[in-house]
């Protein structure tokens, strides 16, 4: 399989990449910066691409089978990044014919912000708000879209080795709101093939 992985350069992209290569896969990387690109393998390659750059994204999805997206906010500020970057994201995979498209979204995001505890409503009101609501309104362009997405809504992300265990639900029954960025990783790799969530926002967590 041909994966495109955006937010390569991330926490978590950094993990997709690692984990797709060691399948056997061919993966495309695509940073802002490719010479600052320092993982090298025979089955990766690493292009350049800017989310506000439809033509980049277009060029990278040309000939992939897939694309798994952890592109996150690079500021607390009022912007549209996210909405800009699905908005291209989705008319680039339309134009190439790709069709599954894994997103790293996050739990409290659209209409999971209800399954959202005190501490975290608050904390979204207090420091998250502009990141919602730009998230928010790429999330409705892309549930909008011909695109078979999985739009994954993770609790906090820790940095620990991968533990196992990670639960997927449209309304968590028990879970615990967190989970590291290598389960993290591995759940968006298996959705890749795996239809049960496919048109749905699963939140994921222990």
């Amino acid at each position: 399989m041909k994966v495109l992985v955006i937010g390569a350069t991330g926490l978590t992209g950094t993990h997709l990449v690692q984990k797709l290569l060691a399948r056997g896969g061919d993966v495309t990387a695509l940073v802002r910066n490719p010479s600052s690109y320092e993982l090298k393998h025979e089955h990766l390659r690493v292009a350049r691409g800017e989310a506000r750059d439809l033509e980049s994204l277009e060029r990278a999805c040309a000939g992939q089978d897939a694309v798994v997206s952890a592109f996150g906010p690079r500021t607390f500020k009022k912007d549209d990044i996210q909405e800009v970057f699905m908005k291209n994201l989705v008319a680039a995979m339309t134009k190439s014919g790709v069709k599954r498209l894994v997103n790293l979204s996050a739990w409290g995001a659209g209409d999971s912000y209800v399954h959202s505890n005190w501490f975290m409503k608050l904390f979204f009101a207090l420091v998250l708000n502009n990141l919602y609501a730009d998230k928010n309104r790429g999330e409705t362009l892309l549930f909008a879209s011909p695109i078979d997405y999985v739009n994954v809504r993770p609790g906090r992300l820790t940095n620990g080795a991968a533990r196992g265990g990670v639960r997927a639900a449209l309304v968590p029954d028990g879970m615990r709101p967190w989970l590291t960025r290598e389960d993290l990783a591995d759940f968006m790799i298996a959705q890749l093939t795996d239809d049960t969530w496919v048109k749905k926002s699963p939140l994921i967590a222990y």
